[in-house]
């Protein structure tokens, strides 16, 4: 069968050749079956032309091989993305509204506490009372002493229901009010240590602590009011 192709097929030394990958014949370029096994034959890939300068490139080519430029039905190339810029997070009311309760929420807890001290210091103040009329009894209301002690238990009372009232009505952006009952309290504080130095330790230590807690107090609403 070779023998009989050598006379049918052109020289193979003419032209573009197909090698057989079985028998490894040559065969013209555009055979399907080699014509020294009768094997299939792979297709050669289409060439592709350079519409510019006209130079025939291999089959798959993007870009002509002589002048660089595209070739026909090159897929394009895509620029690379680049990563979009990144913004800021956008902080929502809530939560900028979350830390603003919190801060709150610590000035109720002042409030109460110096609400306590004072009705703390009120039962102290009653339990020196109690003690001089059962000491002096039907004469203990003569006593100046008496009186006074008295007063201060009403006052501590009263102290301890506005800090009360003020701590349950205290929202965020209405912090007057808390100004006002700190205020009080740096005040009373103050005066009742300096009268309560000649006297017990315990009325020593509440009204000290009565203080401190009006100061704080103050100093946090202040800051709050800045915007800090």
């Amino acid at each position: 069968m070779i023998f009989w192709a050598c006379f049918i097929w052109p020289d193979p030394k003419g032209g573009d050749m197909i090698k057989c990958g079985r028998c490894h014949y040559e065969n013209p370029d555009g055979s399907k079956f080699c014509a020294g096994c009768g094997a299939a034959l792979p297709s050669a890939p289409v060439s592709a032309r350079c519409p510019a300068c006209g130079a025939d490139n291999p089959g798959g080519s993007r870009f002509c091989k002589a002048c660089g430029q595209p070739l026909p039905g090159a897929a394009a190339v895509a620029p690379p993305k680049t990563a979009a810029p990144t913004s800021p997070p956008v902080t929502t009311a809530p939560a900028r509204a979350k830390p603003r309760e919190q801060k709150v929420q610590q000035l109720k807890t002042i409030l109460w506490i110096g609400a306590g001290l004072y009705v703390l210091a009120a039962f102290l103040i009653l339990l020196q009372v109690s003690a001089i009329q059962s000491a002096y009894g039907a004469y203990a209301r003569f006593m100046a002493n008496t009186d006074l002690q008295w007063f201060l238990l009403v006052l501590n009372l009263a102290l301890a229901g506005l800090n009360f009232y003020v701590a349950s009505r205290l929202q965020t952006g209405a912090l007057k009010p808390a100004k006002g009952a700190f205020l009080a309290m740096i005040i009373a504080g103050a005066i009742l240590l300096l009268l309560a130095l000649g006297g017990g330790i315990l009325f020593v230590l509440v009204y000290a602590a009565i203080l401190v807690g009006g100061v704080r107090g103050w100093m946090r609403v202040s800051r709050e009011e800045k915007g800090l």
